[in-house]
């Protein structure tokens, strides 16, 4: 008579191994899930940032900057040229604070973004241009350097007829 053997299920190792190759496949796993997060949050962050200083540069390059009919030069006084360190502190009325669903704030009491912008000349032989930069910096870090601005753009602005 022959005796056939049968092996059904696994063995204890074999279980353990898998289960292993398993946890180590889902640490990985939740590891991807937690970086994507942080990245989704940042580009979120970096967007709201980008969308207020477009908004911002878009109002300035909207003001008075031309000429009146007699020929005069008419600059909107919000135009005026400010202080060389407007970017890097806050400098009224070159700043404003805006909060986490984009709208603008009297104070910084709740604010998510420092909005700062600067208006100057060209340069001394081009008195009918100025150059507009705006910069947007996260509120919690108080942004103090330019390089550590969510975004920051700029545009020249000439003075048509």
């Amino acid at each position: 008579m022959t005796c056939i053997h049968s092996s059904r299920g696994f063995t204890l190792v074999e279980t353990l191994v898998a289960t292993g190759v398993l946890i180590t496949a889902l640490a990985g796993v939740a590891q991807l899930l937690i970086l994507g997060s942080q990245l989704t949050r940042q580009a979120n962050a970096s967007s709201q940032a980008l969308v207020a200083a477009q908004d911002k540069l878009e109002s300035l390059r909207g003001l008075a900057f031309g000429y009146d009919a007699a020929g005069n030069p008419q600059t909107d006084t919000a135009l005026a040229p400010s202080l060389s360190a407007s970017l890097s502190e806050d400098t009224p009325p070159f700043v404003d604070w805006i909060d986490p669903a984009g709208a603008v704030l009297a104070d910084p009491g709740g604010a998510a973004f420092v909005r700062r912008w600067r208006i100057d000349t060209l340069d001394e032989t081009t008195p009918d241009a100025i150059t507009i930069e705006v910069c947007v910096f996260r509120a919690a870090s108080g942004g103090t350097d330019i390089r550590a601005a969510e975004a920051c753009l700029s545009t020249v602005r000439t003075r048509q007829p």
